[in-house]
């Protein structure tokens, strides 16, 4: 089945830990998000389409920010965090956005329903990029705006990376993955990201580098900080899970110490390198 573990994880222990950390992540991401959504002017938007839109806070962003009579659609296929992002929308007070629990590879959507796209870091984890994609344009209507961000490569966002090769002390990790397979790195490549948008059928593709300190985990001190911030990796948790406190304790540790030069001020500090896409359907 297409897309099957992508649908595994993010309706299990992937989605299930943004659920509990929500904060944390909208923290951490929000403003490298707000960069893709600024390539779009909202002014002109009518019903627009949140791609991978997680437990809602970018689509809850988005309906606060739309014209009056305009709305905008989430849509991610983790259930988790589906239901987690409808049951903002009461206690938020918002009428004009809703979700969908759907995988934008398989399941079809109505041609010409929407006449904007964007998405955070929520278009990495096709298996078949292209056929997303083709789904997502036949969406939109024809000239309307895509806008997106993707992470460059694990070597230049030590967020990732410097847990890897410290875990790697520690624990057995397993190769890493083909550079194009779904991931949050399956998009570092520009050259790939505009064959999949040309394939798909977007034009006026600008892809632009962007740089900018992100911050996790505020409030905390670096040793609970390297526990949460191990957690984020999937592996890694896994392994913590599994071994039990004696053995996941000095990876934790190892881990503090390779994140203490980088908690400042109660909360990690860490440079990121993404990519800001924009396209038109």
């Amino acid at each position: 089945m297409a897309n099957e573990q992508q649908t595994e994880f993010w309706s299990g222990s992937g989605g299930e830990y943004w659920v509990v950390n929500q904060q944390q992540m909208d923290t951490m991401l929000e403003p490298l998000g707000a960069q893709a959504l600024a390539r779009i002017d909202l002014n002109n938007v009518h019903h627009m389409l949140d791609i991978g839109c997680g437990t809602g806070s970018t689509t809850l962003d988005i309906a606060a920010r739309l014209p009056e009579g305009a709305r905008v659609t989430g849509a991610d296929l983790s259930v988790p965090m589906t239901d987690y992002a409808r049951s903002r929308l009461g206690p938020e007070g918002v009428s004009n956005a809703n979700f969908m629990t759907c995988d934008l590879q398989l399941d079809k959507l109505d041609s010409g329903t929407f006449d904007a796209a964007f998405s955070r870091f929520g278009v990495m984890f096709f298996d078949q990029p292209v056929v997303g994609f083709s789904n997502i344009r036949s969406a939109m209507k024809s000239g309307a705006p895509l806008a997106f961000v993707c992470w460059q490569t694990p070597r230049e966002n030590l967020w990732h990376s410097l847990a890897v090769a410290t875990a790697k002390k520690f624990i057995e990790m397993p190769a890493a993955p083909e550079p194009r397979a779904p991931g949050p790195f399956a998009f570092a490549d520009t050259d790939y990201v505009t064959s999949i948008l040309t394939d798909s059928g977007f034009g006026d593709i600008v892809i632009e580098p962007h740089t900018q300190t992100v911050e996790l985990f505020a409030g905390q001190d670096v040793r609970n900080a390297a526990e949460n911030f191990a957690r984020i990796n999937p592996i890694i948790s896994a392994f913590m899970t599994e071994a039990g406190d004696d053995k996941a304790e000095p990876l934790i540790d190892g881990l503090a110490d390779a994140l203490a030069p980088y908690h400042q001020n109660g909360a990690l500090h860490f440079p990121s390198a993404t990519w800001l896409v924009s396209a038109r359907a």
